[in-house]
């Protein structure tokens, strides 16, 4: 018999005595197609083009199209974002706004548009500044690990401080087993996990991992840019000093002046 996909649902269709819906009309085939992969309506004119496109691969011409849109990567990567917990606020009490964070999401984006392999793509969140041939655009992978909530608070008291750290490495740890395995590995945190395979001693295994781990901001360039920066800023900072130099004495003049 058929061993397709639509073979074995046909089958399984007939057996339950239900069959499937008729092939849709044009009109609605480009509609669906491009709400699917770009979130967008197709405009009337584009629509009036397919429906009178006898081709028998206009279909595939427009699927092509829709995927080299940039507006593909725009929709699909706001699912992924939602998937990794991205928040461009870090939560908890004091919810500051992170105005740094957004290259995370452009590199989402371009990484959908530009097919990047999925394996690839994980591996790239979970230690990107640390693979063979790294770069700024694929470092910016690992903001993953620090783009949830995190409480920056702050505790004087010792015990509290551990906790609250050892809480932040669960958050990370929670996030990595929900977006690459599906698993929740947060039981596994106080006991063997009861139904999914899962010991204390894996869930501590990737707290060793992630244990290296801190948040903060980190400049997004190249060694090679980093040092043309500093060579194009040692003038200004020069000179900067100077200038701080001599308000400083003009304020212990005036401070002076003042007291006499």
């Amino acid at each position: 018999g058929d061993r397709s996909v639509d073979g074995l649902i046909n089958r399984r269709l007939g057996e339950s005595g239900l069959s499937a819906n008729p092939p849709a009309d044009r009109r609605s085939l480009i509609r669906r197609a491009t709400y699917d992969l770009v979130g967008l309506p197709p405009t009337p004119d584009e629509v009036e083009a397919f429906e009178r496109d006898d081709d028998p691969k206009a279909y595939e011409r427009l699927i092509d199209r829709l995927l080299a849109s940039p507006a593909y990567g725009e929709r699909w990567g706001r699912h992924w974002l939602d998937v990794v917990r991205f928040g461009e606020s870090n939560g908890f009490e004091r919810n500051v706004i992170i105005n740094n964070l957004w290259p995370f999401r452009d590199y989402v984006i371009r990484s959908i548009n530009d097919d990047v392999a999925f394996d690839q793509f994980i591996r790239e969140h979970l230690a990107g500044d640390t693979l063979e041939g790294a770069t700024p655009e694929t470092s910016v992978g690992t903001a993953f690990l620090v783009s949830g909530p995190y409480d920056d608070v702050g505790n004087q008291d010792p015990v509290q401080a551990a906790q609250i750290r050892a809480n932040t490495l669960d958050e990370i740890i929670g996030a990595t087993g929900q977006a690459f395995l599906g698993l929740t590995l947060g039981c596994a945190r106080c006991h063997n996990h009861k139904f999914d395979p899962i010991s204390q001693d894996d869930y501590y295994g990737l707290y060793a991992t992630f244990a290296g781990v801190r948040h903060g901001a980190v400049p997004l360039a190249s060694d090679d840019e980093k040092a043309s920066r500093q060579v194009t800023l040692q003038p200004l900072t020069q000179r900067k000093a100077a200038l701080e130099k001599e308000r400083a004495e003009l304020d212990s003049s005036i401070v002076k002046r003042g007291r006499e």
